[in-house]
């Protein structure tokens, strides 16, 4: 068996395999259960390994090559330059924080998207 990857997180390789095996290659995680038992041992072991076996590697990293390019096509893009936005929390926490300590008031909170580059907001419609 070859490691085509290593993830740092059990649900990244759970996912990789399942496209993997998609694909009609048999795929091994032989860290599975130790870090479904103690997630925190991850980095110790050095992530999850995705193994296939050793007529698979060349069709396997190509695969992965592929895997990687759609994940990287589904990010969210700004629409003024193009940059790939990230995720906040936005400036709408920080008045509501308080509010649901002291007034036990619950609020919904939705996260805000923001592009590094031009500094564009979008709220988010979950």
């Amino acid at each position: 068996m070859v490691t085509v990857r290593t993830c740092a997180f059990l649900p990244d390789a759970q996912m990789i395999r399942s496209y993997l095996e998609g694909s009609d290659i048999r795929v091994v995680l032989p860290d599975e259960f130790t870090i479904q038992t103690n997630w925190l041992w991850s980095n110790a072991m050095g992530g999850i390994r995705v193994q296939v076996s050793e007529e698979d590697e060349t069709r396997a990293r190509d695969l992965l090559k592929n895997f990687d390019q759609t994940e990287a096509e589904a990010k969210k893009q700004c629409p003024q330059c193009g940059a790939v936005l990230k995720e906040t929390d936005g400036w709408d926490l920080l008045w509501k924080v308080p509010l649901i300590l002291f007034l036990s008031i619950p609020f919904r909170s939705r996260s805000v998207w923001q592009c590094p580059s031009c500094g564009t907001r979008i709220k988010s419609t979950k």
